[in-house]
């Protein structure tokens, strides 16, 4: 029996509209002001505009949230960067930071240039800006070739695209053999998809033992939604053992990280019995 809860994103553009904690901008070795004097132009595009999910990029940098670009600085840096020396990497992260600054256009040119001279990661932002144009096809040709390169995002996205029948046939063995590859890889967020097919037990067959086995890999990553929809399991005994200390603890988890729906959870589940229920308990133990 599924209890209806909820599940990821469709997609995911995360490389130019990521969510996440908060990452340094400068420089690991040096301080800020005395590395930027220092800094060669592709350096300073580094330090201003890389990012995690890109295999090439400059190291000795703290990767860059999409969140914490500062646009005017990374746009200066990164078109100086450009003027110097067109490589993948730097004109992606000229697309990144004129993304972030809502000129999505000259980003798509960009990208699609990165793309064609074999950077995955703009192939799969590429891909999704074309998708989101009707273009699913050539999309998913992008994620296939990305994914080859071993780019977690394109196999979440082909897992995605495989479960909602987008530029290609709905197959759910299909979306899930792409999302264990990127939960494989660390996506927390594929392990998720893999527990709520399996719990739903539309395109794949219902198991919620598995299904609370994916959840927990992907509350070991950091997923508020496995915490709740693991909790909802754990509280109802669906299909699973009932375990309410276990369900709360969840929802309390879930409330820290700022769940409204693991507050509510938590404070109906911990809430003190009305007098009268608790003396009918009592007499009821007598």
């Amino acid at each position: 029996m599924f209890t209806p809860k909820m599940f990821a994103t469709p997609s995911r553009f995360l490389r130019l509209a990521a969510a996440g904690t908060a990452l340094a901008l400068v420089a690991l070795a040096l301080p800020a002001q005395a590395a930027d004097h220092a800094l060669t132009p592709a350096a300073r595009c580094d330090q201003q505009a890389g990012s995690v999910y890109d295999k090439t990029r400059n190291m000795a940098f703290e990767p860059v949230e999409t969140s914490d670009i500062v646009v005017g600085v990374a746009l200066s840096a990164c078109r100086e960067a450009y003027r110097h020396e067109r490589s993948p990497r730097i004109t992606f992260q000229l697309a990144r930071a004129l993304h972030r600054a809502g000129e999505v256009g000259k980003a798509m040119v960009l990208l699609e240039e990165a793309a064609h001279a074999g950077h995955a990661l703009a192939m799969v932002n590429y891909g999704v800006l074309l998708s989101e144009r009707g273009h699913e096809t050539d999309a998913i040709s992008l994620y296939r070739s990305a994914a080859e390169a071993g780019n977690v995002l394109a196999l979440y996205n082909l897992g995605v695209a495989y479960r909602d029948g987008t530029g290609v046939a709905a197959d759910g063995e299909e979306a899930r053999r792409w999302f264990e590859r990127a939960a494989e890889a660390g996506d927390e967020i594929a392990a998720f998809n893999i527990g709520a097919m399996l719990d739903e037990g539309v395109q794949l067959g219902e198991n919620n033992a598995e299904a609370a086995r994916y959840y927990r890999i992907a509350i070991a990553g950091g997923s508020i939604d496995a915490m709740i929809n693991l909790a909802l399991m754990l509280e109802h005994g669906e299909g699973i053992a009932r375990d309410i200390p276990a369900a709360i603890d969840l929802y309390r988890k879930a409330a820290e990280r700022g769940d409204e729906q693991g507050k509510a959870r938590f404070n109906a589940l911990t809430a003190p019995l009305p007098a009268e229920t608790a003396e009918a308990g009592t007499s009821a133990v007598n």
